[in-house]
């Protein structure tokens, strides 16, 4: 049995196909980094539920979840566990209202999104253009 199991806090984060087919990024207010839609679910919060919500605070959007992608963890700056967990969604919206989390977005293709984005974040976006259809890549 393992003496210190990991706590971590959940973040879910999706890359979102719009009508045109690009990749909706976000970028931070807090050090200008870019970033995908999502954030921590709250406890007792259903993951589809918490990715909605983070979703449609963050941007306003309405999106279809469709497929998960990519799992990984990390130890955080605050020397906290964390457990990100990547989807794929889709919308047919491209009007974006930022929350005050982020100053800027951009809809761009898919080589343009993953050169912006943690190298997590970059993994999430090329497995949705490869078209996953199988279980989730794990700790990238």
């Amino acid at each position: 049995m393992t003496d210190q199991l990991l706590r971590p806090s959940v973040s879910v984060r999706s890359v979102i196909f719009g009508p045109s087919n690009n990749t909706l990024i976000l970028q931070r207010t807090s050090d200008k980094e870019w970033e995908l839609p999502g954030g921590r679910l709250s406890s007792y919060e259903g993951v589809s539920e918490g990715l909605h919500r983070e979703i449609r605070e963050e941007t306003s959007l309405s999106v279809d979840i469709e497929d998960i992608l990519l799992a990984n963890s990390w130890v955080n700056d605050r020397n906290s566990d964390r457990l990100g967990v990547y989807y794929m969604s889709s919308t047919q919206q491209t009007e974006v209202r930022l929350s005050e989390e982020h100053t800027n977005f951009m809809w761009v293709n898919s080589s343009e999104a993953a050169y912006k984005l943690s190298a997590a974040q970059a993994k999430a976006v090329q497995l949705s253009c490869e078209g996953v259809t199988t279980k989730p890549v794990l700790d990238i």
